[in-house]
């Protein structure tokens, strides 16, 4: 009976797993083949080619669409991980007035979709100059990603004794060295989490940067990529497809690289409330 039970549970997996690998698969193999066109009578190409991956450098502008990604990647992850780490460590060992529901109002603001506010973030980029910039988009993607990194990081630190602190300060250490030297080394884990999930957003945004950017040269990956269905690379599926795969091999590295660091971090922030 156990192992029928077993079996039963092998098989969803394996299931659940062709689902979400097919499509990628698909992309892959398709990047290969000789020719434009995405519907052909065979999903495994009989004749290969990698003129798809060449023609991404020299005939479109996707250099300039991945570096732009992570630029901003990069640029909101720092961001978030400041705020995630001085906000985390705020609501966790000080004790203000309004702490209880100054956790909730963050929370409540990450729960609002950002279409939401789309109109607002329009006005306000506009009024202070960075409308256009991809500057203006990383401060709202950084900041914004910061309200649930601030909960996940603050149930984090209550994880840590406070007895940690007591400790340094009875030896003689400052605040801030007792932060820098015992808490930051142990804070790690959480923060490269937080970078990893901020970079893997703003890697993949699209519709603030639809919107808000209207220079070609600003253009993230993902704005980028829909020139692939309209535009001056309009039908070239193969070519679009090559793109796909170069484009996610930079979320790819990050992600295998610190993934321990990521189940490390969810799994002990999330757990203690």
């Amino acid at each position: 009976m156990k192992r029928r039970k077993v079996w039963h549970v092998r098989l969803l997996v394996i299931i659940i797993t062709f689902v979400v690998i097919f499509p990628f698969l698909l992309i892959v193999l398709n990047s290969f083949k000789v020719g434009q066109s995405i519907y052909n009578s065979s999903i495994i190409p009989k004749e290969y080619t990698v003129e798809h991956y060449k023609n991404i450098f020299l005939d479109t502008d996707f250099r300039f669409w991945i570096v732009n990604s992570l630029y901003m990647g990069i640029s909101a992850g720092i961001i978030t991980v400041i705020v995630t780490m001085f906000g985390g460590y705020s609501f966790s060992r000080f004790a203000f007035k309004g702490k209880k529901y100054g956790l909730l109002f963050l929370l409540i603001v990450q729960m609002l979709p950002i279409s939401v506010s789309m109109v607002a973030y329009f006005k306000m980029l506009q009024i202070v100059g960075l409308l256009n910039t991809l500057n203006g988009i990383i401060l709202i993607l950084g900041f914004g990603n910061s309200a649930i990194g601030i909960w996940l990081m603050r149930n984090y630190m209550n994880a840590i004794p406070k007895e940690l602190d007591e400790s340094a300060y009875l030896d003689g250490a400052s605040r801030w060295k007792t932060f820098w030297r015992i808490l930051f080394p142990l804070m790690l884990p959480m923060l490269i989490t937080q970078f990893i999930m901020t970079f893997i957003g703003v890697y993949n945004e699209y519709m603030l940067s639809a919107i808000l950017l209207f220079d070609p040269a600003k253009y993230p990956l993902g704005v980028g990529l829909k020139s692939f269905m309209a535009g001056n690379y309009a039908g070239k599926w193969a070519t679009f497809s090559a793109a796909s795969v170069l484009g996610s091999l930079p979320i790819m590295i990050i992600f295998y690289s610190l993934q321990k660091y990521v189940v490390k971090g969810l799994t002990k922030g999330a757990v203690k409330a």
